[in-house]
């Protein structure tokens, strides 16, 4: 068999509107024969849940978590309820005890056993630790008369770290030894997870179990421009000994979240043989079906976040590549691989343009990143026109006929206030697509003596966008083309030269065809197109 991590799920623990019970139904359903056994309910905006916690829920909402406790029961998924309390809450107030034993009693009728107290994002305060373990350690003993057998699971006030702090060996002191501990890795979102680090934070709460709250693919906050569509990584496999379980935070878009969910799935059911990139193209074509190539171009575009740094997209080792090769002749075999995923990308927004709305909901929640993307193919398309308009180029047919044509100054005019207003466009951009132009993450972390700071390497990250990348080597290139605002073209075969009629025909049997002008250079290949259409060629 195997090594399984022991509790595989998701917690609906962002800020921002919470999933639909439909869209819950739709995710558990999902995810179940995928190997994901928990759920938790905890989305932090809804009133019932944090702000007007002591109120009971209007008896149509209580239905419906009812309903959806016995639907997880149904596909083999444990079910958990989250309240979070802790904003206002007298810990040791009879009275706000009691109406948490109330709000918590429906559920218990309902068949749940297990509740998350949930004190997290609340301000520290001296002598907060006790008086929490305490709260929790009176909960967790009426819970248990009410449902034997019944669990708690604490989520702490301070849940990132790998070191002890005061607070933590407080708290895990006076809590009963089978309460569990939430955590969330060495920061807020978690770009690599060791053994190490878990064993470090299992020490400070010990004996303690703890389960990951893996904040990912969630996008709220400062975040909520991002469209996390990577695959689930940086996780060791030797987490599975170390760990009780793992809950992923999602997205507030319960669809686009399925991708990261279902290569999460695979992880955790066998951490070991995992392979990522096929769990990634996996969920991709589970979620995508027969619109998956498209699905897979946004999720290329949108792939970096709290695990994939933007360096890692597809498109960047391109660009890079377009630029090595930007002396040399072969930079249109460059510009080309670089223009075939823009292309892709242009066609998002009629792809996922979100027209019929609710009837298409993974449209409807992802139709902004494709139009963001459409906009940004459109400036990158500009610049590669632009790099190829600032250079001889030939088209050579497989009969050894070729045609050549030299940088054109009016063109290149057009081309570069034509680049400059589609850059101008993708600027504008809310939602952040091939990469962040300014990002911010909340990237708390523990100091060396256990208290908390922000790790501002972490936290920001800028000039991160690959399409301005490539718009400004355009611009870099005209100007270069400028310096010597040379029309002419010269053909070459095999290193000889080949007259150039008026037309711009000559004779390109061989082996090696370039043509000419000035110092730029470029080759060319009998059948192979241009990386984007040419007005020169008429």
């Amino acid at each position: 068999m195997p090594r399984a991590f022991s509790l595989r799920g998701i917690v609906e623990g962002f800020y921002g509107p919470p999933w639909s019970d439909e869209a819950r139904r739709n995710v558990l359903s999902f995810v179940a024969p995928l190997g994901m056994n928990a759920y938790v309910y905890a989305p932090k905006d809804d009133p019932f849940h944090r702000a007007r916690w002591r109120e009971p829920y209007p008896d149509d909402e209580q239905t419906a978590l009812a309903d959806l406790a016995t639907h997880a029961r149904g596909l083999g998924i444990r079910f958990g309820f989250a309240i979070s309390p802790g904003l206002d809450i007298g810990y040791e107030s009879p009275a706000d005890r009691a109406q948490l034993v109330e709000k918590l009693a429906p559920l218990l009728d309902a068949g749940v056993d297990w509740f998350v107290l949930a004190l997290d994002d609340i301000p520290a305060a001296p002598g907060l630790a006790p008086r929490q373990a305490d709260l929790a350690t009176w909960l967790h003993g009426r819970v248990g008369a009410a449902r034997p057998g019944a669990s708690i699971t604490v989520c702490p006030t301070e849940y990132v770290g790998t070191r002890p702090s005061p607070y933590l060996a407080e708290l895990a002191a006076h809590l009963p030894d089978d309460v569990s501990l939430l955590w969330t890795g060495p920061t807020v979102c978690s770009p690599h997870i060791g053994v190490a680090d878990a064993a470090g934070w299992a020490e400070a709460i010990a004996p303690h179990e703890v389960l990951l709250w893996d904040n990912y693919p969630v996008n709220d906050g400062t975040m909520s421009s991002r469209l996390h569509l990577g695959p689930y990584e940086g996780r060791e496999a030797g987490l599975a000994d170390v760990l009780g379980g793992v809950l992923l935070n999602p997205m507030t878009q319960s669809h686009a979240s399925l991708v990261a969910l279902a290569s999460a799935a695979r992880f955790l059911s066998d951490p070991d043989h995992c392979d990522t990139p096929a769990a990634w193209a996996d969920g991709i074509d589970r979620v995508g079906r027969d619109r998956a190539p498209a699905l897979r171009a946004l999720a290329d575009a949108c792939a970096d976040g709290p695990l994939r740094v933007a360096a890692d997209l597809p498109l960047v080792p391109l660009v890079a590549a377009l630029d090595d090769e930007a002396d040399g002749p072969g930079w249109i075999s460059a510009a080309r691989a670089v223009g075939a995923v823009l292309r892709e990308a242009r066609a998002l927004p009629s792809v996922f343009g979100g027209e019929n709305g609710l009837a298409d909901p993974l449209a409807h929640e992802i139709a902004p990143w494709a139009a963001a993307a459409g906009r940004e193919a459109e400036a990158g398309l500009a610049a590669i026109r632009l790099i190829q308009g600032s250079r001889p180029v030939a088209l050579v047919d497989h009969s050894g006929n070729g045609r050549a044509v030299g940088p054109d100054a009016d063109f290149l005019l057009q081309a570069v206030f034509a680049l400059m207003f589609r850059w101008s466009g993708a600027r504008a951009n809310t939602e952040v697509v091939f990469g962040p132009r300014f990002a911010i993450y909340p990237a708390v972390v523990q100091t060396e003596g256990g208290r908390p700071a922000v790790d501002v390497g972490l936290a920001l990250l800028e000039d991160a966008n690959v399409i301005d990348r490539l718009c400004r080597i355009a611009l870099r290139e005209y100007e270069r083309w400028r310096e010597e605002a040379d029309e002419s073209v010269r053909a070459f075969v095999d290193g000889e030269p080949r007259p150039v009629a008026a037309d711009g025909s000559f004779d390109a049997r061989g082996t090696m065809a370039m043509v000419r002008s000035g110092r730029l250079v470029t080759r060319a290949r009998p059948g192979e197109d241009l990386p984007v259409r040419d007005r020169r060629f008429g």
